[in-house]
């Protein structure tokens, strides 16, 4: 087993191409960047969100509980000649992000699944709300899990990429422990001059609806909550968008 954060750019086909296509579609359900003010990204990862919403001139900040993650993104950011304030930091806490400083909150990428109870994802959505300002913006996404936890499916469909004269493949197996939660093993496997090279990640998601959440952000005190479909964004996960 192995971390994820080298190779997470690989579960996409073209992370650059995911990256801008991204924040194109996020950028539609925030204010303009010469209105907005900073914009945090709490749960950023390695910085697929952030960096391109920078790219489109937004003042990000971006925060995350792996430090190797906001290391990876601090060089993906260097890389690209874009200024955006990445640190370790809790998103049930927040403590290094200032409350009231924020025109907008982000949690994408199917990041509050990852904490294991309702009262967890509420004390995460209180500190998002502490960080906004009045009327300030708050956006989520996560699996659509309601036929998801009835069929509780053992893996998700591989997929097949080519990288010049060489493929490789991302596939998911779920190990389901009780009617919510699962541990995910994330393979991917490469192949080479040498052959096929296997990487294997695991990790731990307690599955909730898009509604549940939005039930919660409303009791953690936002206003305006709504669930915004793929369909209708364009995003491959629904969007719950929401008001401070």
């Amino acid at each position: 087993m192995t971390t994820l954060t080298p190779f997470y750019r690989l579960i996409f086909q073209d992370w650059h191409s995911s990256i801008e296509r991204q924040a194109s579609i996020i950028s539609r359900l925030l204010p303009s960047p010469e209105e907005a003010g900073p914009v945090l990204d709490c749960a950023c990862g390695i910085g697929t969100q952030a960096l391109g919403l920078a790219a489109l001139g937004y003042e990000m900040e971006g925060t995350d509980i792996s430090p190797g993650e906001v290391e990876r993104a601090q060089r993906e950011a260097a890389s690209l000649g874009l200024s955006v304030g990445f640190r370790a930091d809790d998103m049930r806490t927040l403590t290094t992000s200032e409350p009231g400083r924020y025109a907008a909150v982000m949690c994408m990428d199917n990041s509050l699944p990852h904490l294991d109870s309702d009262e967890e994802i509420s004390t995460a959505l209180k500190a998002m709300r502490t960080r906004l300002k009045p009327n300030g913006t708050l956006l989520l996404s996560l699996r659509d899990y309601g036929k998801l936890m009835l069929d509780r499916p053992a893996m998700m469909p591989p997929a097949f990429f080519q990288d010049g004269v060489f493929r490789r493949f991302v596939h998911q197996v779920w190990d389901w422990t009780d009617e919510r939660r699962y541990r995910f093993h994330l393979y991917l496997t490469f192949e080479n001059a040498l052959g096929w090279q296997s990487h294997h990640v695991t990790g731990t998601y307690r599955a909730i609806t898009p509604d549940e959440v939005a039930a919660l952000t409303e009791k953690a005190g936002f206003k305006s909550v709504r669930t915004v479909s793929p369909d209708e964004s364009g995003y491959y996960q629904p969007i719950i968008s929401a008001v401070a």
